[in-house]
């Protein structure tokens, strides 16, 4: 990764040490501290990530190949306490293995907890109520009440509401995340007979993550076990798109609808969306219907 600026509240673009080293807004935003946290990154090393691997290839390949792109601390607050919380975490660690860096053929990674005595791996998350509601498997529609606006612009209409209903849990990227730290792990010679994320709700007790069906700020969340071959098939297809994209200079195609959240990673939650023409047009067109 090569981000190498800090994007200022006002919207403005510093380089990590003239921001460490004085802020030009007069008051920090953030700590020193927290700061150097956020600009602290993974040096791409040739070997990819499973979590790099579950972001859409372009993506990926921007993210280890551009240069002098910026974030945004305010975006990367969650990332910083969620490395806060698993770095606490391990100090209440006893007989079990924590943060341990595994590697295959396909690339490495870091799983956060393994119980030996139940044969249990867990992986814990900082996710919002909206993440949390569709793991748990469950989505709100929208009925309408049997009670129509009596005045105001609305006159006539129907009165609508939001309730929360059963539906498929969806955290696919999480199910071959952990499958994959499932099969490092059973490579090296232990069990693994359950798998869970612990989800901390970022938003919990809020009136929007109760009205979502999550009314609790923490939960353990099965996660399913897939076949091997499914799990080594769809990482080493996209760990081999990312290498030869790598090893010739050739961009990749646009991330699919399901890798840019249908867009909505292009205009708020992806760091190298200016590099990429999908990203710009997603941009270009929100600011177009803002003006």
């Amino acid at each position: 990764m090569a981000a190498t600026l800090f994007k200022c509240p006002d919207g403005a673009e510093v380089p990590f040490a003239d921001c460490l080293k004085s802020c030009r807004m007069g008051n920090r935003c953030l700590s020193k501290r927290t700061l150097r946290m956020i600009a602290e990154q993974r040096e791409w090393k040739g070997e990819p990530s499973t979590t790099q691997l579950l972001k859409g290839t372009r993506e990926a390949y921007l993210e280890i190949t551009q240069t002098g792109y910026s974030l945004d601390p305010m975006g990367e607050l969650f990332r910083v306490l969620g490395s806060k919380a698993h770095a606490f975490l391990e100090e209440f660690t006893d007989n079990e293995l924590t943060e341990e860096r595994l590697h295959d053929d396909i690339g490495s990674g870091q799983f956060d907890f393994y119980d030996p005595e139940d044969c249990s791996l867990y992986d814990t998350k900082t996710w919002g109520s909206y993440k949390v509601m569709k793991a748990l498997g469950f989505k709100q529609e929208t009925v309408e009440t049997g009670e129509f606006f009596k005045s105001g612009p609305r006159k006539g209409l129907a009165k609508t509401k939001k309730i929360v209903v059963r539906a498929e849990p969806d955290m696919r990227d999480t199910e071959i995340q952990l499958n994959h730290y499932r099969m490092m792990l059973e490579a090296a010679g232990f069990e693994v007979k359950s798998m869970a994320v612990e989800a901390i709700v970022r938003d919990g007790g809020t009136y929007m993550a109760i009205g979502r069906g999550v009314d609790k700020n923490g939960y353990l969340i099965p996660v399913k076990r897939l076949p091997d071959e499914e799990v080594r098939s769809y990482l080493q297809t996209k760990r081999d798109n990312l290498i030869w994209a790598l090893d010739t200079g050739c961009t990749p195609e646009s991330c699919s609808d399901e890798e840019s959240w249908d867009g909505r990673k292009c205009s708020g939650y992806c760091r190298v969306a200016r590099f990429c023409d999908a990203g710009s047009k997603v941009n270009f067109e929100e600011e177009s219907e803002a003006v």
